[in-house]
């Protein structure tokens, strides 16, 4: 019998939508591909952020992760390392797509930093993601408390997160 099943995190398109969220909450105009990454592991899984290693004045994020725990989905999932690397083949056809439609640099795509260009959005998009960024407020607050993280380092997303090698990070 042959068993079926969808889960946003393997969904090129699903990505692009979530990224759009996070350029269009944040306003930005350029990031490391690797802290999108993180970001968006963080805006599909908000529960999970209750395990970040947090600077003292972070900690309000660990209360609304705590209280998101009752979103988490049926679904057998492996730990975030291994689920950030299993999610990397469809964030990456993401940022290839967004690129080869003039939505990303693909130069600098090539150097690790998605750089927003100039482009439109259709308005009926705009608003489902306006509003799906104000239904989930509390997600929202935790990826803006993450997003002010630098990347690399042992105090950084990488090393507080753990869902990426930071042992080897130029600093």
């Amino acid at each position: 019998m042959i068993h079926l099943s969808y889960h946003p995190a393997f969904d090129a398109f699903h990505a692009i939508f979530r990224f759009l969220r996070l350029k269009l909450h944040r306003n930005i105009s350029e990031i490391e591909i690797d802290k999108l990454r993180i970001l968006d592991y963080y805006l599909l899984f908000p529960w999970r952020a209750s395990s970040i290693k947090l600077a003292q004045a972070d900690l309000k994020v660990r209360r609304i992760a705590k209280r998101l725990e009752c979103r988490s989905d049926y679904a057998t999932l492996p730990t975030g390392e291994t689920l950030l690397e299993r999610m990397k083949a469809a964030q990456v056809a993401a940022l290839q797509t967004m690129a080869q439609d003039g939505a990303l640099s693909p130069h600098q795509l090539r150097n690790g930093i998605a750089q927003f260009q100039r482009f439109s959005l259709p308005n009926d998009l705009k608003e489902r993601i306006s509003q799906r960024n104000a239904d989930e407020a509390d997600t929202m607050e935790i990826v803006d408390v993450l997003s002010q993280y630098k990347l690399l380092g042992v105090d950084g997303l990488k090393g507080r997160t753990s869902l990426l090698e930071h042992r080897y990070d130029k600093i």
